[in-house]
């Protein structure tokens, strides 16, 4: 595959982790859902047909550096009602996993920064009607923690494309060229959600901006939708 192959199946493995995650969210479009069931075996033939060339990990690197500084970026306007809300309950617990600097989460590995990300947004979860005091209401809450979910899908993203190899004699890039095409398919029915679920919506175009792939002659994609 060249440059722009690479670009796209980088794309692809980020937006197959991503649906496989929001499910039941999609199924609250049928079209939308009947068109995402159709990505991962696709993407599953194309896994088999790269075979051992080498891949072009970049692109998902960089698309990892930058939900990790959404992620970095999202977590003190969370930590600070937290912490709030932990002094003035005398929840010790609370306050003890919501007093993390800057500089700590900076030093987090991947794998460590989602986990405690994950945690602090639970606690969130567990606190909505406080929280909303602070103007974390639920959509601002929810558009926080799509920056939690884009980041944890890339964690060890590089590493899992490296080691996707399969045997097989078809072309990888016809299989990418019908993976595409399938992709481009559900852009359309997506863009419903820009009003039915916008944190949906927003985590979805994330996941197709991975690696963004310039030009898309291929085939159209509806809406203006993504790379």
């Amino acid at each position: 595959m060249d440059a722009r192959e690479d670009k796209q199946y980088a794309m692809t493995t980020v937006l197959v982790k991503f649906l496989a995650d929001n499910t039941a969210a999609i199924g609250a479009s049928a079209v939308a859902a009947a068109e995402a069931a159709d990505i991962a075996p696709a993407y599953q033939l194309l896994t088999a047909a790269v075979g051992a060339a080498p891949l072009n990990t970049q692109p998902v690197t960089r698309g990892a550096t930058d939900a990790r500084t959404a992620l970095l970026a999202a977590l003190p306007a969370v930590l600070g009602p937290l912490r709030s809300i932990a002094t003035k309950t005398n929840d010790t617990a609370l306050l003890a996993r919501a007093t993390l600097s800057a500089t700590q989460l900076q030093r987090m590995k991947p794998e460590e920064l989602r986990d405690v990300a994950k945690g602090l947004f639970d606690d969130a979860d567990g606190r909505a009607e406080a929280l909303a005091g602070y103007a974390l209401t639920g959509p601002v809450m929810a558009q926080m923690r799509a920056a939690q979910t884009a980041f944890a899908a890339t964690v060890r993203s590089t590493s899992s494309l490296i080691d996707q190899r399969g045997q097989g004699n078809q072309s990888a890039s016809d299989l990418l060229r019908a993976l595409m095409q399938q992709v481009y398919e559900l852009d359309k029915p997506m863009d419903a959600f820009r009003f039915l679920n916008r944190p949906l919506y927003d985590g979805y175009k994330r996941a197709r901006r991975v690696g963004s792939t310039g030009s898309r002659s291929a085939a159209p994609v509806a809406g203006g939708a993504g790379a």
